[in-house]
């Protein structure tokens, strides 16, 4: 399959020699076949046999995501899927992992535009240590010591193949979007301070940097390895941004220190309890009429329980446990129990997630058709 875009190279990217991209291609292949052509095939199984088989055991046939997902796991071709969809998200780890470990530490940036903070005495909550998200080796927290990359090295490269190039060479189409989505919905307005909170190795950061170049953009996470990949990553593509280490639920910054607190896929990866607490957070963080902006999942469709079947797999097989309740929550509520009162909810369609020609229309990703935006506005 041929690549939306190709990645695009910067100090630290672990592309690795001609046999480790010859694994990332087949780990990209392998990844496509499965998501754009065995996956739409699983409703045929279910139309044609999972469903009645179902029915004959139980009288009916299944109705709710829960009912779904029993008619079919009792389906060997089904089994077979989920088998291959796991190992194509090992085949990815599996591609990236060589070339990152061969690229070892990383010089940071003699005369840098922007800065890098770390904090040892940070603890990152459970959620984040207790989980290697997506299968990840070692996690988001996985660190080798002073100037170790390799975590976000990994994370860099396997989120390219796991996208299948669809977020654009710098995997950046969220943070375009997001910041282009505030441009238009509030004309005029010029923010001084940007914090990204959950930034990873900057992919969404950037863009925000570029979209408002006088403004201070700072993006916290609590992974140093992350944070030394993604001020490596800014400086050598030429881009000032400040990376903090810092707990996005009690950061370090004093109270109205900025003008739009952000951040870009990263609500659904937080548990019940640290997801209130973030954006109890970003509202302490706001100046008086400042915005915050959290792109994320859109909210499961309680009128298409195949699609939420589809994506809930997610938390049954990929290591997203919150996965499933993020995508129940009435975020509009959270928002405002922890005080916003003007709250808003906004589909990001537009161009973001450019779907190639071998997508069908049963992938999720195709179905989705965007992110959802929490959109709420600080006090004055």
């Amino acid at each position: 399959m041929k690549r939306i875009a190709e990645q695009e190279a910067h100090a630290g990217l672990a592309m690795g020699d001609h046999d480790d991209r010859a694994r990332a291609d087949f780990a990209f292949t392998l990844r496509n076949r499965v998501t754009s052509t065995w996956m739409p095939g699983t409703r045929r199984i279910f139309d044609v046999r999972a469903a009645d088989a179902f029915a004959a055991r139980r009288g009916r046939r299944p109705q709710s995501p829960a009912e779904i997902r029993a008619a079919m796991d009792a389906d060997p071709w089904y089994r077979f899927y989920l088998a291959a969809r796991r190992a194509s998200q090992e085949a990815i780890w599996e591609a990236v992992l060589p070339p990152a470990e061969r690229l070892g530490r990383v010089a940071m940036p003699a005369a840098p535009r922007g800065s890098l903070r770390l904090d040892p005495s940070v603890e990152a909550p459970a959620y984040v240590g207790a989980i290697d998200i997506h299968c990840m080796p070692g996690g988001y927290l996985a660190d080798r010591g002073d100037g170790d990359t390799g975590a976000g090295a990994v994370y860099d490269r396997g989120v390219y193949l796991y996208m299948s190039g669809l977020m654009g060479g710098l995997n950046d189409a969220v943070g375009q979007l997001a910041a282009r989505f505030l441009k238009q919905r509030l004309p005029g307005f010029v923010p001084r301070r940007i914090l990204d909170m959950g930034c990873g190795v900057g992919h969404a950061t950037l863009p925000w940097a570029t979209a408002f170049p006088k403004a201070e953009v700072v993006g916290i996470d609590v992974g140093a390895a992350m944070l030394r990949h993604a001020h490596v990553r800014a400086e050598s593509l030429g881009i000032a941004a400040h990376f903090v280490q810092a707990n996005a639920e009690h950061t370090p910054f004093p109270d109205g220190h900025f003008d739009v607190v952000t951040s870009s896929i990263f609500l659904h990866e937080t548990s019940s309890r640290g997801l209130p607490a973030i954006l109890a957070e970003s509202r302490r963080l706001l100046t008086a009429g400042g915005v915050m902006l959290h792109v994320d999942q859109p909210r499961f469709d309680p009128d298409d329980p195949w699609a939420t079947f589809l994506q809930e797999n997610e938390t049954h097989y990929n290591n997203e446990p919150f996965w499933r309740r993020y995508r129940n929550l009435d975020l509009e509520a959270e928002a405002r129990a922890q005080g916003f009162a003007r709250v808003e909810l906004a589909t990001l369609a537009a161009d973001v997630v450019r779907q190639s020609q071998n997508n069908a229309a049963d992938d999720p990703r195709a179905r989705d058709r965007g992110f959802l935006a929490l959109l709420a506005f600080g006090d004055g």
